[in-house]
Protein backbone atom coordinates (compact mmCIF):
# COMPACT_ATOMS: atom_id res chain seq x y z
CA UNK A 1 0.00 0.00 0.00
CA UNK A 2 1.14 3.42 -0.73
CA UNK A 3 0.97 6.34 1.93
CA UNK A 4 -2.10 8.00 -0.05
CA UNK A 5 -3.58 4.46 0.47
CA UNK A 6 -3.04 4.75 3.92
CA UNK A 7 -4.36 8.01 4.41
CA UNK A 8 -7.67 6.54 2.00
CA UNK A 9 -8.24 3.75 4.73
CA UNK A 10 -8.06 6.06 7.97
CA UNK A 11 -10.69 8.59 5.72
CA UNK A 12 -12.86 5.92 4.54
CA UNK A 13 -13.03 4.42 8.04
CA UNK A 14 -13.55 7.95 9.61
CA UNK A 15 -16.42 8.48 7.10
CA UNK A 16 -18.45 4.94 8.33
CA UNK A 17 -17.81 5.67 12.35
CA UNK A 18 -19.49 9.31 11.62
CA UNK A 19 -22.70 8.13 9.76
CA UNK A 20 -23.16 5.42 12.74
CA UNK A 21 -22.35 8.23 15.09
CA UNK A 22 -25.48 10.24 13.49
CA UNK A 23 -27.12 6.82 13.62
CA UNK A 24 -26.85 6.68 17.13
CA UNK A 25 -27.63 9.76 17.82
CA UNK A 26 -31.18 9.75 16.48
CA UNK A 27 -31.85 6.63 18.38
CA UNK A 28 -30.38 8.26 21.35
CA UNK A 29 -27.44 6.31 22.00
CA UNK A 30 -25.72 9.34 23.34
CA UNK A 31 -22.52 7.74 24.89
CA UNK A 32 -22.34 5.45 21.70
CA UNK A 33 -22.56 8.39 19.61
CA UNK A 34 -19.96 9.84 21.25
CA UNK A 35 -17.72 7.16 21.01
CA UNK A 36 -17.64 6.84 17.28
CA UNK A 37 -17.22 10.48 17.33
CA UNK A 38 -14.48 10.49 18.80
CA UNK A 39 -13.17 7.83 17.05
CA UNK A 40 -13.96 9.65 13.76
CA UNK A 41 -11.30 12.27 14.81
CA UNK A 42 -8.99 9.88 16.36
CA UNK A 43 -8.75 7.91 12.99
CA UNK A 44 -8.90 11.13 10.92
CA UNK A 45 -5.76 12.51 13.08
CA UNK A 46 -3.79 9.06 12.33
CA UNK A 47 -4.23 9.86 8.50
CA UNK A 48 -2.86 13.40 9.50
CA UNK A 49 -0.61 11.11 11.29
CA UNK A 50 0.32 9.07 8.29
CA UNK A 51 1.01 12.36 5.98
CA UNK A 52 3.47 14.11 8.25
CA UNK A 53 5.27 10.82 9.10
CA UNK A 54 7.77 8.45 7.35
CA UNK A 55 5.81 5.89 9.13
CA UNK A 56 2.73 4.53 7.23
CA UNK A 57 1.59 3.26 10.94
CA UNK A 58 0.33 5.70 13.50
CA UNK A 59 1.00 5.18 16.97
CA UNK A 60 -1.58 2.83 18.81
CA UNK A 61 -2.78 5.54 21.00
CA UNK A 62 -6.60 7.29 20.90
CA UNK A 63 -6.02 10.66 22.67
CA UNK A 64 -6.78 13.21 19.70
CA UNK A 65 -4.58 16.01 21.01
CA UNK A 66 -1.06 13.33 21.31
CA UNK A 67 -1.54 12.26 17.71
CA UNK A 68 -1.89 15.96 16.81
CA UNK A 69 1.13 16.75 18.57
CA UNK A 70 2.83 14.55 15.82
CA UNK A 71 1.71 16.50 12.98
CA UNK A 72 1.77 19.56 11.19
CA UNK A 73 -1.83 20.75 12.19
CA UNK A 74 -2.06 23.88 13.83
CA UNK A 75 -5.72 23.93 15.32
CA UNK A 76 -7.46 26.58 17.01
CA UNK A 77 -7.76 27.06 20.42
CA UNK A 78 -11.98 26.08 19.57
CA UNK A 79 -11.04 22.75 17.55
CA UNK A 80 -8.65 21.79 20.81
CA UNK A 81 -11.25 21.97 23.35
CA UNK A 82 -13.38 19.75 21.08
CA UNK A 83 -10.75 17.21 20.45
CA UNK A 84 -10.34 17.34 25.00
CA UNK A 85 -13.72 17.28 25.25
CA UNK A 86 -14.24 14.12 22.91
CA UNK A 87 -11.31 12.09 24.07
CA UNK A 88 -13.36 11.48 27.73
CA UNK A 89 -15.08 9.35 25.32
CA UNK A 90 -12.61 7.39 23.85
CA UNK A 91 -11.10 3.87 24.99
CA UNK A 92 -11.85 4.44 28.66
CA UNK A 93 -15.54 4.61 27.97
CA UNK A 94 -15.92 1.09 27.77
CA UNK A 95 -15.09 0.16 31.39
CA UNK A 96 -18.26 0.20 33.48
CA UNK A 97 -17.25 2.39 36.40
CA UNK A 98 -15.89 5.18 33.79
CA UNK A 99 -18.91 4.75 31.88
CA UNK A 100 -21.50 5.45 34.24
CA UNK A 101 -19.66 8.73 34.64
CA UNK A 102 -19.31 9.84 31.25
CA UNK A 103 -22.93 8.53 30.49
CA UNK A 104 -24.68 11.23 32.92
CA UNK A 105 -22.67 13.74 30.83
CA UNK A 106 -24.10 12.71 27.30
CA UNK A 107 -27.84 14.02 27.68
CA UNK A 108 -29.21 14.37 24.07
CA UNK A 109 -28.48 18.04 24.89
CA UNK A 110 -24.59 17.93 25.23
CA UNK A 111 -24.36 15.34 22.51
CA UNK A 112 -25.87 17.44 19.59
CA UNK A 113 -23.62 20.60 21.16
CA UNK A 114 -20.27 17.85 21.35
CA UNK A 115 -21.40 16.42 17.87
CA UNK A 116 -21.83 19.77 15.83
CA UNK A 117 -19.14 20.92 17.24
CA UNK A 118 -17.36 17.85 16.24
CA UNK A 119 -18.31 18.46 12.04
CA UNK A 120 -16.43 21.88 12.26
CA UNK A 121 -13.75 19.36 13.16
CA UNK A 122 -14.14 17.29 10.84
CA UNK A 123 -14.78 19.09 7.96
CA UNK A 124 -11.21 21.20 9.12
CA UNK A 125 -9.40 18.25 8.91
CA UNK A 126 -10.74 16.40 5.93
CA UNK A 127 -10.16 19.79 4.13
CA UNK A 128 -6.16 19.16 4.91
CA UNK A 129 -5.90 15.33 3.62
CA UNK A 130 -5.32 14.59 0.34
Amino acid sequence: MTKHDHILYWKETAEEDWLASQDLFQTKHYLQSLFLAHLTIEKLSKGHWVKDNSSDYPPRIHNILRLWGDTQLAPTADYENTAADLNRFQLEGRYPDYQRAVAQQATESYTRTLLHDTAQLRTWLLSKLP
